[in-house]
């Protein structure tokens, strides 16, 4: 099974958001919210021939930028290591197992701020794999949300 199949199927992306989302409150529903947003953007790319270029405007890292200006500690969010299932831990995604979920978040965020630097800019170097970079993104959010989940 393809990694992205599978981690969808541990996650049920959908209803983790939106449990996540109306269980938090304040500073994590918005964080939560603006993650939702993004993995629906980065999902058009990846799965409905959405050009990235019509929607890197519209992902978003404002709230993550306010937090992390803030000093808002992100593993309040889940307050435990990654621990991934049997069927991830030789997957690309096997180094998480055993970090924060701050480390997590703000790899998911690194990625997401490149995309937006870099892709106005170089989209036509052949280069870049944007499509390749879009899924590890999603890939990273779904881990995010099984792990919170759990």
């Amino acid at each position: 099974m393809e990694l992205t199949s599978l981690l969808k199927s541990l996650t049920d992306a959908g209803s983790n958001f939106t449990g996540w989302w109306k269980k938090s409150r304040g500073d994590i529903r918005a964080l939560v919210g603006e993650l939702k947003d993004n993995l629906s953007y980065l999902d058009m790319v990846a799965d409905d021939d959405v050009q990235l270029g019509d929607v890197i405007e519209k992902i978003s890292v404002t709230e993550f930028k306010r937090l992390a200006k803030e000093g808002f500690n992100f593993n309040l969010i889940k307050n435990s290591r990654i621990s991934l299932p049997a069927q991830l831990e030789k997957s690309d995604l096997a180094s998480w197992n055993g970090t924060t979920t701050e480390s997590l978040i703000e790899s998911i965020y690194d990625k997401l701020i490149d995309l937006k630097i870099r892709y106005p800019h170089v989209q036509q170097n052949t280069g870049y794999r944007w499509h390749t970079r879009v899924n590890n993104i999603r890939k990273r959010i779904w881990l995010l949300f099984r792990h919170v989940g759990n």
